[in-house]
C-alpha cells in the first residue's frame, strides 16, 4: 500500500470520525413553555453541573451547556430542557424573557436568560455556584484581544462577588464530603476573593489549599501556591488571552466632554417710528425757564 493511498485511508477514517462526532453533538429538543423544537449542536453531552469541582476546564463548550428556545427565550440546562415546568416559570418566561427571544441564540444572551430563571426558582446554592461561573466563562470569552471592557469586567467582577456569597453558604450548609473537593472549594473561594480585590482576605485562603497541595491534587494545589504568591504581593491581576486584567485598576473610559455652543447674537432692528398724534393729543411743548408765568412767593412778614 503506498503512502498516499495510507494517507488517503487516514483522512477518510478521519472524515467519519469527525462526522460521526457531529452527529453525536446534535440534538433536538421540544421546548416544554411553547413547543418550539430547538436544535442544539455542539454540546458536550456532560450532565447538569450541580457542583463545582474544577476552577476552570479548558474548553469550547461553556456556552453549550444549556439550551435556550429562540421563540419564548425560556433557557435550562441541556440535559433537563425538555422537563415539564410549572406555570409559574411559564408565566415569567412570557413576561421576562419573550422580547429577547430572537437574540437567545447569542450564549450571552441565552445565559442570562438562563441566571434570571435559576434565580427566580431559587435553585440551590450549589447550582447556583457553578452556572454563574460558567457564565463568568462565556463573558471572558467576549474580552476584547489585548484591551479590555470596563462594564464587561464590573460585570464579571459583580457575578463573582455573589459566587463568593452562594460558596460561603454552600460551604457552612452543604460542604463536599471529601476533603480533595472541600479544598478545591477553599481555592476556589480564595482565588474569587483575590480577583474581585481583596488579597489580604484570599492570602489565608490559598495559604491552607498550598499547604495540602498533595491532597488538593497536582492543578489545585499548584495553582493555590502560585496564586498565594500573586496574593502576598497584593495582586489582583488574572491573565487571559492576549493580556491580563486588574480590576482595582480598571477604570472607566473617559468620555469626551460636550463644550457649550456659542451663543448666537441677533442682530436687532432700529425701533420703527410711531405714527405722530394728532395735535390735541400732544403734550405741550417745555417752557424754557420752568418758574416763568408762576405767581411771585408771598411777601414775608416782618
Amino acid at each position: 500500500m503506498t503512502k498516499n493511498r495510507v494517507a488517503s485511508y487516514v483522512l477518510l477514517l478521519l472524515g467519519l470520525l469527525a462526522g460521526a462526532n457531529a452527529h453525536a453533538q446534535t440534538r433536538n429538543f421540544v421546548c416544554p413553555v411553547d413547543g418550539t423544537r430547538v436544535t442544539q449542536v455542539g454540546g458536550d453531552g456532560q450532565p447538569a453541573p450541580k457542583m463545582y469541582s474544577d476552577f476552570e476546564v479548558p474548553t469550547e463548550a461553556y456556552a453549550n451547556r444549556i439550551v435556550a428556545c429562540p421563540s419564548c427565550g425560556y433557557a435550562q440546562w441541556a440535559a433537563e430542557f425538555d422537563r415539564s415546568v410549572d406555570g409559574g416559570v411559564s408565566a415569567f418566561v412570557q413576561q421576562n424573557l419573550k422580547k429577547d427571544g430572537r437574540r437567545v441564540i447569542e450564549p450571552r444572551i441565552a445565559w442570562k436568560h438562563f441566571i434570571d430563571l435559576m434565580r427566580f426558582r431559587r435553585a440551590p446554592p450549589r447550582e447556583q455556584v457553578s452556572a454563574l461561573l460558567y457564565y463568568t466563562y462565556v463573558l471572558k470569552r467576549a474580552r476584547p484581544g489585548g484591551g479590555q471592557d470596563y462594564e464587561l469586567e464590573m460585570q464579571i467582577k459583580q457575578i463573582r462577588a455573589e459566587v463568593l456569597n452562594l460558596l460561603f453558604v454552600a460551604l457552612k450548609d452543604d460542604a463536599p464530603k471529601s476533603e480533595r473537593a472541600r479544598l478545591e472549594w477553599l481555592y476556589l473561594a480564595g482565588e474569587l476573593t483575590r480577583l474581585t480585590g481583596d488579597p489580604k482576605r484570599a492570602l489565608p485562603l490559598l495559604n491552607d489549599v498550598c499547604d495540602l497541595k498533595e491532597i488538593a491534587g497536582h492543578l489545585v494545589g499548584n495553582l493555590a501556591c502560585e496564586m498565594a504568591d500573586r496574593a502576598r504581593r497584593g495582586e489582583c491581576f488574572e491573565d487571559y488571552q492576549g493580556g491580563f486584567v486588574d480590576v482595582t485598576t480598571a477604570k472607566p473610559p473617559v468620555k469626551a466632554v460636550e463644550l457649550p455652543k456659542a451663543a448666537t447674537v441677533t442682530k436687532q432692528e432700529p425701533p420703527k417710528p410711531s405714527a405722530p398724534l394728532p395735535p390735541m393729543e400732544r403734550a405741550p411743548p417745555p417752557r424754557a425757564n420752568a418758574d416763568a408765568g408762576a405767581p411771585p412767593p408771598p411777601p414775608i412778614p416782618k
